[in-house]
């Protein structure tokens, strides 16, 4: 089974949120509040409001920059290898995963200029001293290292979250299609040219769409009016031969020609034998692929 990809949880600001907070908080329980670094606590310092500052403010803050700027790297560097599909066994994913260890590992040298330099703001405004910024925040092996458990840690996370999450909705979308497919009403619609009503053979329709609040379908010979709306012949059509492309049309696959890339994530589809065009989102592309990977795997 093939499994269609994207990296669309990647950019949701909430998800980057929750990521910091638990990733802030596993590490301060680590590091900062482990037993033999308690003695901080007890001194003329400590305070709830710093430790309140120090946690939301210099830790939280700043790492969910952090993790913004990796979340961004990992979704550039996926479109940049084309890593939108995975074949669902331990080989292949564990590939899959293994493809993404060098943006992992590199990603310090890019986010470091901005994390480490609102942290030495945080701590030195208005009294800048560039020897100390070089020295205590700029790149370093130490601070490299400081951030290479967390990175990794919270960057696979992510990236099998998201593999969860979409194995998932496919399979929602398969066991909806076959329950689509099981319900299906019929192999004929109604329809109606200019003579009259008739029976149209379903088989027989190239495309369907939508214009002027009408619904048209095009077969080899003409062009008929439907009375169902794009919404109900979506439902009543068989799933596999019959994907709906955008909101206005339904193609039949069985005369697709071709597809190319037109921009802003979106596609363009074109009909065998016709001077005809659809423009569909990479979503939907992705299902038209998963639908011809999965046939030609059975």
């Amino acid at each position: 089974m093939w499994l269609k990809l994207n990296y669309d949880l990647l950019k949701s600001w909430k998800v980057i949120l929750v990521t910091a907070f638990l990733t802030v908080s596993f590490y301060l329980s680590i590091i900062y509040f482990s037993p033999e670094n308690m003695d901080w606590i007890g001194s003329e310092y400590f305070s709830m409001g710093n430790l309140l500052w120090f946690v939301l403010v210099d830790q939280y803050l700043i790492e969910c920059v952090t993790v913004g700027i990796v979340f961004s790297l990992i979704r550039v560097y996926a479109h940049h290898f084309n890593l939108f599909e995975i074949k669902l066994e331990p080989r292949h994913l564990f590939y899959y995963e293994l493809k993404f260890l060098p943006v992992l590992l590199l990603s310090f040298f890019v986010f470091a200029p901005f994390s480490l330099s609102l942290r030495y703001l945080l701590h030195y405004v208005p009294n800048l001293d560039s020897s100390i910024y070089f020295e205590q925040y700029f790149y370093s092996v130490k601070l490299y290292l400081n951030y290479l458990f967390p990175v990794i840690l919270f960057g696979y996370v992510i990236i099998n979250v998201n593999l969860i999450k979409t194995y998932n909705e496919q399979l929602e979308v398969t066991k909806s299609d076959l329950s689509r497919s099981k319900k299906r009403k019929k192999d004929r619609l109604w329809a109606r040219d200019e003579f009259g009503e008739l029976f149209l053979e379903v088989d027989t329709i190239i495309w369907i769409q939508r214009s002027e609040r009408k619904t048209y379908a095009q077969t080899s010979e003409e062009k008929y009016r439907l009375k169902e709306t794009i919404s109900e012949l979506e439902e009543k059509l068989d799933p596999t031969k019959f994907l709906r492309v955008n909101r206005s049309a339904i193609v039949n696959l069985d005369h697709m020609l071709n597809y190319s890339f037109w921009e802003n994530e979106k596609y363009i589809l074109r009909i065998k034998n016709y001077d005809q065009e659809f423009v569909m989102s990479r979503e939907r592309l992705n299902r038209i692929k998963s639908r011809f990977v999965t046939s030609e795997a059975s």
